[in-house]
């Protein structure tokens, strides 16, 4: 499984940039999303509630002003 987070300008259909995070685990990222980690198959929108918790996992800062970022999960 491949963890990726997307980063769209608002209003942009093309994102900017793809971010692999895949080495944090899928676990990690279901518990910040509040979801069982078998259930981690879509795109999910990063809301202001997960700022926090993203960063902490890591290390990057969302811009939720500027930008729309989303994580995908691909199968692998």
């Amino acid at each position: 499984m491949r963890l990726l987070v997307a980063r769209y300008a608002k209003d942009e259909d093309t994102p900017e940039s793809v971010t692999d995070v895949s080495s944090v685990g899928a676990d990690a990222f279901a518990a910040l999303l509040a979801l069982p980690a078998a259930r981690l198959i879509d795109v999910y929108p990063l809301q202001r509630e997960h700022v926090d918790g993203f960063r902490h996992l890591t290390g990057m800062a969302l811009d939720l002003d500027q930008f729309e970022y989303f994580l995908e999960v691909e199968a692998g």
